[in-house]
């Protein structure tokens, strides 16, 4: 036997080592990687245990009955190649290290959004290169082959970097057609391609509104093809009413919004033309405050409206005519019920629509001439006391002339009159006053004159205030003031000095 058929059978297997990965493991002196966990890879504890089982209990046996039975063969001689590259150094290998968990740590959270983005519905050939390089990186990670993990790392970022891109073209065409079809009126369509976007981009707000008008658009078609019906039935309150409802469901309906304006304005032609039927009508009963009312509302409509500028020009006519002619009745019934202020106002408001008006002009100078005459009365017999100066009185006299001149004077003025001639009689009228005195003072009463010295005295004065004087030779003089009213009994006055100097 030679020394090869001595050698025990599992001397015989030989572990091979890819090419420049052992090379650089053994170089390096560091631990093997081979418990680094990727986020796909992994072993289950249970797939490990029947393993082991199998390792332990039915592979020896297996084994023992192979060499029993195989031929004995010369031992096959495995030759490591060399490194195909150059063997790099510890600083080298953990830089490489360093970029590849940097890569990958970019790789991670672009796997996450990818996959909220559901790429694989959409990313196709793309998306399973995109997979099989970063399985690649991993696999080449895990192998420590830290060069080619680093180029697969910087692929598939590239190529999720595209596909990102893409979803944001898929979303922005997907929504284009969404918003075309839900323009068109094909809500289904529309539901299904929003739904496109939201399976990319669930909380894309465009395509959740766009799904939730989608999905109210046939009511909104239902009720603006109501409001066509109606308005072809000439209902046009109605219609309007149908195409609201439908704005108010859609605001951005288009055709609802096209249909009410195109209604509002058949209402306002009819309004318009209404308004004019009206105004004419009016005209033609000469109710012209109603005819006025109705053309200016005509005209706020089109202020451009011959018609309705001619119906309010001969509506203000009949109008002007009318308030001369009611402003005249108006005033001479106030003048007979000696309302002068209130005629006043008439005449003032016909003047104001023709200065010319004889009748205005002469009845408000009548009315003016008889409103201050009996503001003049009404002052004089309200208060008087005015009448105890001569100037009033004198001018009350001559005011009781003018009043009496007046060929119609009415109810009111006679009365006034006869109350102020009662006034004026009992300022003229003396009334008794008496004195008292110490027979040692000299009396004055001024407007009146010297009275001397006396222990009692009398005199007549008209109504009026009166000062009176006492002086006494070593005493200080007195000066009192009494008032005489008509029809009032006067307190004995009494003058004496009593305060020596």
């Amino acid at each position: 036997m030679t020394e090869t058929e001595e050698r025990p059978h599992h001397d015989e297997t030989i572990i091979a080592v890819k090419p420049g990965l052992g090379a650089a493991k053994r170089s390096s002196g560091r631990p093997s990687r081979t418990g680094r966990r990727l986020p796909w890879l992994g072993i289950s504890a249970g797939v490990l245990l029947a393993i082991a089982a199998a390792v332990f209990f039915v592979l020896p046996s297996w084994v023992d009955e192979r060499a029993a039975n195989a031929p004995v063969e010369e031992p096959a001689v495995i030759e490591v190649p060399e490194p195909a590259g150059p063997v790099l150094s510890d600083e080298e290998l953990a830089a490489l290290e360093a970029r590849a968990e940097s890569l990958l740590a970019d790789l991670l959270p672009q796997q996450a959004r990818l996959e909220a983005l559901a790429a694989v519905d959409w990313g196709g050939q793309q998306w399973v290169r995109y997979e099989e390089t970063a399985r690649g990186g991993d696999d080449a990670l895990l192998g420590d082959a830290f060069a080619v993990a680093v180029t697969a790392y910087e692929e598939a970022l590239d190529i999720g970097a595209r596909l990102l891109a893409r979803s944001q073209e898929i979303v922005a065409a997907t929504l284009d057609s969404g918003r075309q079809a839900l323009e068109a009126g094909n809500a289904g369509l529309a539901i299904e391609q929003f739904d496109l976007v939201l399976g990319i981009e669930p909380g894309n707000e465009v395509a959740l509104n766009g799904r939730a008008r989608a999905e109210r658009l046939p009511e909104v078609i239902a009720l603006v093809r109501r409001g066509d019906e109606l308005r072809g039935e000439q209902e046009f309150d109605a219609a309007a009413d149908a195409y609201r409802a439908a704005l108010a469901i859609d605001e951005r309906w288009a055709p609802a919004r096209t249909a009410l304006t195109a209604v509002m304005a058949e209402i306002a032609r009819a309004r318009f033309g209404a308004l004019l039927s009206g105004g004419f009508a009016a005209l033609a009963e000469e109710d012209f405050e109603e005819a006025e009312t109705r053309f200016r509302a005509a005209l706020q409509m089109r202020s451009d409206s011959a018609e309705a500028r001619d119906g309010l020009t001969l509506a203000e006519q009949g109008l002007k005519l009318d308030r001369i002619e009611m402003a005249e009745a108006r005033a001479l019934a106030f003048e007979r019920r000696e309302l002068w202020d209130r005629a006043i106002a008439q005449y003032t408001e016909a003047l104001a629509t023709d200065a010319t008006l004889e009748f205005a002009i002469e009845g408000l100078a009548r009315a003016r001439a008889r409103d201050d005459l009996d503001a003049k009365l009404v002052n004089l017999i309200e208060n008087p006391e005015l009448l105890l100066t001569d100037t009033v009185l004198s001018e009350a006299e001559l005011l009781v002339a003018q009043a009496r001149g007046i060929a119609d004077p009415g109810p009111g003025i006679s009365e006034q009159l006869a109350r102020l001639d009662q006034l004026v009689v009992a300022a003229r009228t003396p009334l008794p006053v008496q004195l008292e005195s110490d027979e040692l003072t000299e009396v004055t009463v001024y407007r009146v004159g010297r009275l001397g010295a006396f222990k009692t005295t009398q005199i007549e004065v008209r109504p009026g205030t009166y000062t009176v004087v006492g002086s006494r030779r070593g005493y200080r003089d007195i000066r009192k003031s009494f008032t005489v009213l008509p029809g009032r009994e006067v307190t004995p006055v009494s003058v004496i000095c009593v305060e020596p100097i």
